[in-house]
């Protein structure tokens, strides 16, 4: 199993390289420098050691504040056995500068299709570059935003109303009629629906769990929903067939607390006003440079075509009477 992680863990060390600078690496939050027990700043003996070579390539140099930059750009979930496997990281490195060596010195730099992925490749970083500063470094939301928003539409945040059901089902209306009568004499049903039901909830006693309105069929919510906890409802039709159906426990509609949904309300908000700012933002570079779209040129108009003359009908032939069919031989019957 750790065999098979650190091979998972490598390969996307190794994307993350060689996808370096399309992806912009998350910054640690700085906080006050730890002392070690000699009284160092533990930030001075990290930056000394930085310095440090970690491999030579001819005689260039990978240092170890270089592995731990690009360290920095590993996906959050691999970090922890990422740092436990830096050699694997360094060799990465090595590859990669080893790769582009070759592919500088064979020219491929000069390529005319080369040359456009360059820069395409430079077109959206800069576009990534922009946007997180007009709009990501711009754009927040408060928790006095989200309360605000929260308060204003609390109609919006309720979890509604539910049931926990469970039923019979058959095939036919004898069958439900006859399972309804020994309901209502006493029988248990859980025991009936496993023994009776055709659907797959049989093996729980027939429970169906927690619904609310919307997830299931309407002629078999509109007689759940009216039912009272401990009730048994009469036989009712569906496109599956014939249903006993009782309600065990009812929950009503209730408010979620702020506190619940604070962090995804706050995601939402930011993501709408964030699209509110990139929509502002294209529409004044679009008004600020004047941009013109010939429409015809984009969609030119298709031609119009001629409506085409009408083709005479040809008459039908006309119908042989049946009567004047000539009736098909009767086969010869062999003899036995």
């Amino acid at each position: 199993m750790l065999k098979l992680r650190i091979i998972a863990v490598s390969a996307a060390i190794f994307a993350v390289i060689a996808l370096a600078g399309c992806n912009a690496a998350k910054k640690p939050e700085v906080s006050a420098p730890a002392v070690s027990s000699t009284g160092t700043p533990a930030a001075s003996s990290a930056s000394a050691d930085s310095g440090k070579v970690a491999a030579k390539i001819g005689n260039e140099k990978i240092t170890l504040g270089e592995v731990d930059e690009m360290m920095k750009t590993v996906p959050e979930q691999y970090q922890a056995v990422a740092q436990m496997h830096k050699d694997m990281l360094l060799d990465s490195m090595i590859n990669q500068r080893l790769l582009y060596s070759e592919a500088s010195k064979m020219n491929f730099d000069k390529d005319p299709e080369v040359q456009k992925q360059l820069d395409d490749t430079k077109k959206e970083i800069l576009i990534k570059a922009y946007l997180k500063k007009e709009i990501e470094d711009t754009v927040k939301v408060s928790d006095d935003d989200a309360k605000k928003y929260y308060d204003a539409n609390k109609d919006k945040f309720k979890e509604p109303e539910k049931i926990k059901v469970s039923h019979i089902l058959v095939d036919n209306e004898a069958d439900a009629k006859d399972i309804l009568a020994k309901l209502k004499a006493g029988a248990d049903f859980a025991a009936l629906a496993k023994e009776k039901s055709k659907d797959p909830s049989k093996d729980k006693g027939g429970e169906l769990g927690y619904l609310s309105k919307g997830q299931t069929i309407p002629e078999f919510e509109q007689v759940a929903f009216a039912l009272q906890p401990g009730q048994i409802s009469d036989v009712v039709k569906t496109q599956f067939g014939y249903h006993i159906i009782k309600v065990t426990e009812k929950e009503p509609e209730k408010a979620i607390a702020y506190d619940d949904v604070k962090d995804r309300l706050k995601q939402m908000l930011l993501a709408d006003k964030q699209k509110e700012r990139f929509e502002a933002l294209l529409k004044d570079l679009r008004d600020k440079n004047k941009v013109t779209v010939y429409k015809d040129v984009i969609a030119p108009p298709q031609p119009k075509v001629e409506p085409q003359a009408a083709t005479p009908a040809v008459p039908a032939a006309p119908a042989t009477p049946a009567s004047t069919m000539p009736a098909a031989p009767a086969p010869a019957q062999q003899g036995k």
